[in-house]
């Protein structure tokens, strides 16, 4: 493929119902991932396409509270496709659409194994209230300085420090599973954790990606998204940018080939597969360069607002 490839295959104006993109990587770049400063051309281009009617919606495996910002930014505050596609969330009315949560005997069986493939990998799970970080996870990211937490908008409330098997109260979860009328019910924080992540130092991001999901594939969905960190995310079996992103567009009576998405990783490339039209950035990860049809300009030099430009200009 090469950047900025125009084939007259690609969808049409009139065609083109919904915009679904990526956020860090694709059109914000890594340099800006902790401000959610995204450039004022991204911005007009987003802008005007919800002025020509067609629709935008945010995928990404960020948490809800990371996405306020960068929703209003691109226009009036609307549903975001959050955690890879497990949460939907409606911003305007602080809504939870549609929520996709991990089964606790999943969630600590993976956990197990994943420590048997790496006893150092370290743990952090996301639920719609809590972040919840092992000490080993939180040391070197952006989560390690109080003053950094507030920045990324993270609060200490939120915060629930120490090992998963005790902030998620695995004994207690564990204990109900076996007890027939168990008082433990769907309230329950565990019952809610709709992203379990992992990190390790003792192999590179492809590496530990393929090893983790060749022991664990058939439990739960993973992936991950960080450029150059071996940092795993994993959610429901099932659950990825497309299954959430296809419930989004169903419940707009949009098709698939009605969709437009850009990504640039791992993450993506569900969603750039299922896609009627799909465009990973120039700068992307070489399998989600695989996954779309075409390949834009890079983050830094706008390719999504290049493509959206032409979109709109009757050049595509």
């Amino acid at each position: 493929m090469t950047e900025l490839s125009l084939p007259a295959s690609t969808a049409a104006l009139g065609e083109v119902q919904l915009i679904a993109s990526d956020i860090d990587g694709t059109i914000l770049s890594y340099t800006h991932t902790q401000t959610g400063s995204v450039s004022a051309r991204t911005v007009e281009a987003f802008q005007a396409a919800q002025t020509a009617g067609i629709r935008v919606v945010l995928v990404t495996g960020r948490p809800v509270r990371w996405l306020r910002h960068i929703s209003a930014t691109l226009g009036e505050p609307g549903t975001v496709i959050a955690s890879n596609g497990a949460v939907i969330y409606d911003l305007a009315t602080d809504r939870v659409v549609h929520e996709t949560a991990l089964e606790a005997a999943a969630l600590f069986t993976v956990k197990d194994i994943i420590s048997e493939i790496d006893p150092q990998a370290s743990f952090a799970a996301e639920t719609l209230e809590h972040l919840h970080m092992e000490e080993p996870f939180i040391a070197g990211s952006l989560f390690f300085e109080a003053d950094r937490r507030r920045a990324a908008g993270v609060t200490e409330e939120e915060l629930r420090l120490g090992p998963l098997d005790e902030t998620l109260e695995r004994e207690a979860l564990t204990h109900a599973a076996q007890t027939p009328g168990s008082d433990v019910t769907s309230a329950h924080v565990t019952d809610r954790v709709v992203k379990l992540l992992c990190k390790t130092e003792a192999m590179a991001p492809d590496e530990f990606l393929g090893r983790v999901q060749a022991e664990v594939g058939d439990l739960l969905t993973v992936t991950h998204s960080a450029p150059g960190i071996s940092l795993l995310e994993l959610s429901a079996q099932g659950v990825n940018k497309a299954s959430g992103l296809a419930r989004y567009a169903a419940s707009h009576q949009i098709d698939r080939d009605g969709v437009i998405a850009f990504g640039d990783m791992p993450n993506d490339i569900e969603m750039l597969r299922w896609a009627g039209t799909s465009w990973a950035v120039g700068s992307a990860h070489p399998l989600a360069r695989s996954a779309a049809n075409y390949t834009a300009a890079s983050c830094d030099d706008d390719g999504v607002a290049q493509v959206i430009e032409q979109l709109l200009a009757g050049e595509l």
